[in-house]
């Protein structure tokens, strides 16, 4: 800033606009503080979430692999598919995991021809390598290369009951001697509940505390900073005036003039007294060349 500009602006000029920088200064810093908050909070939802889907990996993992083992113990030996079949399903037929008893095993053919369901057992028998869920994922291809490929997971939609299309989590592995691959699922919407409970609670938090933050900050510009700041002005414009107008009436020759603010103990009261003293100076002078 040009400092001759800014030295030749009045007074009342430069303290509003000192105010103005503070004012928003703190307005600043109210909204970083806010953005702040915002990000800490999606930080801890992102984290959250991650902490869960992964221990929903890790027990899915954990199922399939024990489940896989059992399986490949029970049909050592056997090349009759027909047995196979007849203890797998015997083995897997009435198995539920999870709380809420969602979670099942389901087998396929290498290749995506399903070998055991025992939700619906009447697609055992198909190939539906070329099913899709609805957002038109393959998700069977998907299953069968990931298991091919040493074991993985597939997200997908499925139907829930009660709760419609939900985001689910299938882990898949070949069984030894790779004919037949072993999956299953696990819904994972309750991750996202969890995200907009989290959410919400946060931004309930936060939003209290940043409206009192800006109601605060507010009041105080408001009802503190402007008053404060038009009360200094008045104290210090005011009387630098009149004293201005009585050093410029001794300027022209009066001398009968009344120094106000001599009382003052502060930098107007040592003000009018130098010209006070100033006055009494120029009488003393006068009255001696008339002499």
């Amino acid at each position: 800033m040009n400092m001759n500009f800014w030295e030749n602006r009045s007074f009342t000029i430069k303290t509003f606009t000192l105010v103005a920088m503070l004012v928003s200064f703190t307005v600043a810093t109210g909204i970083r503080y806010h953005l702040l908050v915002q990000k800490i909070s999606d930080t801890s939802v992102t984290q959250s979430s991650d902490i869960m889907l992964t221990g929903y990996k890790n027990e899915l993992k954990d199922v399939v692999d024990m489940t896989a083992v059992t399986l490949a113990a029970a049909v050592e030996g056997i090349d009759d598919e027909n047995q196979i079949h007849s203890i797998f399903k015997h083995l897997i037929q009435n198995a539920r995991f999870f709380p809420d008893k969602s979670g099942y095993i389901f087998i396929y053919k290498k290749g995506g021809t399903v070998f055991v369901l025992p939700p619906q057992p009447e697609k055992e028998g198909k190939n539906l390598i070329d099913f899709k869920d609805p957002t038109g994922k393959l998700l069977i291809r998907e299953l069968d290369s990931a298991a091919q490929a040493g074991g993985g997971f597939v997200n997908y939609m499925w139907e829930k009951p009660d709760k419609g299309l939900q985001p689910k989590l299938s882990y898949a592995r070949m069984l030894p001697g790779n004919r037949y691959w072993i999956g299953a699922g696990i819904y994972i919407d309750d991750i996202q509940e969890r995200e907009s409970a989290i959410l919400t609670a946060t931004n309930q938090l936060t939003s209290s505390y940043l409206r009192t933050l800006y109601a605060a900050l507010g009041g105080a510009v408001i009802f503190l900073a402007l008053p404060l700041t038009w009360l200094l002005i008045r104290s210090i414009v005011k009387p630098v005036r009149e004293l201005t107008t009585a050093a410029d009436q001794f300027s022209r020759g009066r001398m009968d003039l009344t120094i106000p603010y001599i009382e003052r103990g502060d930098e107007i009261g040592k003000l009018a007294n130098a010209l006070d003293r100033l006055g009494m100076s120029i009488k003393v002078a006068i009255a001696r060349l008339k002499k």
